[in-house]
C-alpha cells in the first residue's frame, strides 16, 4: 500500500485539484475581489477551520504521546476581520461540524488542514489591493512562523501510521474535510450580518 502519504495524496488527488479552482477564490487570485466579499470568504474559512479545531481538539489518543498539536489559526482569521472593520463572528450556526473517532481519522483532518496552509503565502500577496503594504488583514494566509514544523511533525507521525486500516481511516477522515470545506466555502448569504 506504500506509506500513509501516499495512500493520502493518491486519494486525494481528484478532490484536492478541484479544490484548487473553488470559485470563492477565483476573485482573489484575479485580484480583483472587493471588500465585502473577502470578509466573507474570510469568515466561511473561519467556520470552517473553527470547527476543524474544536473536533481536533475533542479527540484524545491518550496512547499516542506523540500525536500532533493543534494551532488555532481560525484566531489569525478573526484578527483579519477585526483589522478590516468587521463586526465579529462567533455564531454558534456557523461552525463546521465534524467528528473525529480514531488517531488515523485525527492525522487524515490535520493533513487537510496543514496542507491548506502551504499555499497560502502567494495568496497573501494577492490582497495588496485591500490590505497595501501592511500585514494586517491577512495573517491567516501569510500563516506563521511554526507552520513549516507542524507539517513535519505531521508528517512524522504519518510516516509511523502503518497499520492498513488506520491508513485507509486517515484517508476517509482527509476526503470528508476536503468534501466539507467544498460545500463550507459555497457563498452564503446567512453569513451577511454578522459581516456588516
Amino acid at each position: 500500500m506504500g506509506t500513509t502519504r501516499d495512500h493520502l495524496r493518491q486519494g486525494t488527488r481528484a478532490i484536492h485539484e478541484q479544490l484548487h479552482h473553488h470559485t470563492s477564490f477565483h476573485e482573489l487570485m484575479d485580484e480583483t475581489i472587493a471588500l465585502p466579499a473577502y470578509l466573507a470568504l474570510l469568515g466561511r474559512l473561519h467556520g470552517y477551520h473553527s470547527g476543524l479545531e474544536q473536533a481536533l481538539d475533542s479527540a484524545a489518543f491518550p496512547e499516542r504521546p506523540q500525536a500532533p498539536k493543534v494551532d488555532y489559526r481560525s484566531r489569525r482569521l478573526l484578527q483579519d476581520l477585526e483589522d478590516l472593520g468587521s463586526s465579529g463572528l462567533g455564531h454558534p450556526d456557523h461552525i463546521a461540524q465534524t467528528e473525529i473517532t480514531s488517531y488515523g481519522a485525527y492525522l487524515g483532518v490535520l493533513y487537510v488542514r496543514e496542507g491548506s496552509m502551504m499555499g497560502g503565502r502567494a495568496l497573501a500577496a494577492k490582497l495588496d489591493h485591500l490590505c497595501g503594504d501592511k500585514a494586517s488583514g491577512r495573517s491567516f494566509f501569510q500563516g506563521g512562523h511554526g507552520d513549516g514544523a507542524a507539517w513535519q511533525r505531521l508528517c512524522r507521525a504519518l510516516d509511523g501510521l502503518s497499520e492498513p486500516d488506520a491508513q485507509d481511516q486517515a484517508l476517509e477522515a482527509a476526503l470528508a474535510s476536503f468534501q466539507l470545506f467544498d460545500t463550507w466555502m459555497m457563498p452564503r448569504t446567512d453569513f451577511a450580518p454578522f459581516l456588516v
